[in-house]
């Protein structure tokens, strides 16, 4: 899910700044007088030449908007950071913030400003280091007040488990709901005792650290492996789908033998829980088969999941009831011929939900479902009754 933005404009220029700078600033002023400012060339207060900056980063020249950016990518720490320490318009905040963002001296600063507005706090949260989430973390009141700063947290694998914890405590006290992390929320509504036993608080930072730059590599190789499915004949595509069954055994099996399916079994339901939904998809397709239902489902709504995961989940009769659920009632998901056709051969899909995948189904696939042993009676009846019908008997 797309994250929310706070949306910047142009400040209002009277209340501002002040008259000596207005034909600077006028759509009328010709680029030089305004390329002077966006070169730091007027003189102004460093508060006012930060606001300046930003609103010259709007104008239609491209050249002085360029020369704006730029001249605040390049200021000093030094000369910066006063002008972010007095009231300043949150646009201008959160402009600082996505163009310094690498620099945690200034986000810090930004973040102790009360003029900060709660999605420019979300946002850093998402991305930010171990020490500016704890500091992210003191401000309760802004948490209680935004709860997305807290699943932005969450889900950054930098902020400490310890930390994550008590902010959890803290929302459960009050009664918040997490919308933007619905599998979370059930864990909270279930009273899952949090902070309790499974990898110490290093171990688990270390793990989730190992995650992140795993997921990063599975994101670049899902992406070639979809550019050369891509150039794959239809042939030579069903033919690698065999193969994968072949392989599948023993896949399974150096799976199980891996550093991550031992650390697992000794991480508490919390541990379990976040890393089903900020892990990779290999700790994903790991923990998606873990019987407690807090689990299994916040792995199958991991954001990671891609639909070459959920065709192999659907297919899986192993796989918990709930996903199968989960997978049958998404229609981003069901859109795909491959997946409707595995959830109708799963007998643990609702016969409701199969019934109306049903009449998608080839005709050759429906022959195949009516000796199909292994689903229930009805779906076979029902599969027969359709190809009966499309053969015009």
């Amino acid at each position: 899910m797309p994250k929310e933005k706070l949306i910047r404009k142009p400040l209002e220029v009277a209340s501002n700044f002040p008259q000596t700078l207005h034909n600077h600033l006028s759509e009328t002023a010709p680029p030089p007088l305004k390329m002077m400012a966006a070169r730091g060339m007027v003189p102004a207060p460093p508060d006012v030449t930060l606001r300046l900056l930003y609103q010259l980063s709007f104008d239609a020249n491209a050249g002085v908007a360029k020369e704006a950016v730029t001249a605040l990518e390049k200021m000093p720490a030094q000369i910066l950071i006063p002008s972010l320490q007095v009231p300043q318009p949150a646009q201008v905040l959160d402009w600082v913030a996505e163009l310094r963002a690498y620099d945690d001296e200034i986000v810090e600063v930004v973040l102790l400003n009360n003029d900060a507005d709660d999605l420019t706090v979300a946002l850093i949260a998402s991305t930010a280091s171990t020490k500016l989430c704890d500091l992210i973390a003191n401000n309760q009141v802004r948490i209680l007040r935004s709860p997305s700063i807290l699943e932005e947290l969450y889900q950054n694998t930098n902020a400490r488990m310890s930390t994550v914890d008590k902010l959890l405590d803290l929302v459960r006290r009050n009664d918040v709901t997490l919308k933007g992390l619905p599998a979370l929320q059930q864990a909270l509504d279930a009273g899952l005792e949090l902070g309790s036993g499974g990898e110490s608080e290093d171990d688990f930072a270390s793990l989730l650290a190992e995650e992140a730059f795993k997921a990063d590599i599975e994101e670049d190789e899902l992406e070639a492996e979809e550019e050369r499915l891509a150039s794959l004949t239809r042939m030579e595509r069903e033919q690698e789908a065999e193969q994968e069954k072949v392989d599948a055994a023993a896949k399974k099996k150096k799976e199980d033998d891996a550093p991550l399916y031992v650390r697992v079994q000794n991480m508490s339901i919390s541990q379990k829980v976040r890393l089903a939904t900020v892990g990779s998809r290999e700790a994903v397709k790991l923990l998606i088969l873990q019987a407690n239902r807090l689990i299994h489902m916040a792995a199958i709504q991991n954001p990671r999941v891609q639909y070459v995961d959920v065709k192999k989940f659907a297919a899986n009769k192993s796989m918990p009831d709930g996903v199968i659920r989960f997978i049958a009632a998404k229609r981003e998901w069901t859109a795909h011929y491959d997946v409707k056709l595995s959830l109708v051969n799963n007998p643990k899909t609702p016969v409701a939900d199969a019934m109306k995948l049903l009449v998608h189904l080839r005709t050759n696939d429906l022959r195949h479902l009516q000796r199909n042993r292994g689903i229930p009676r009805q779906i076979a009846r029902q599969a027969k009754a359709l190809t009966t019908k499309r053969s015009g008997g």
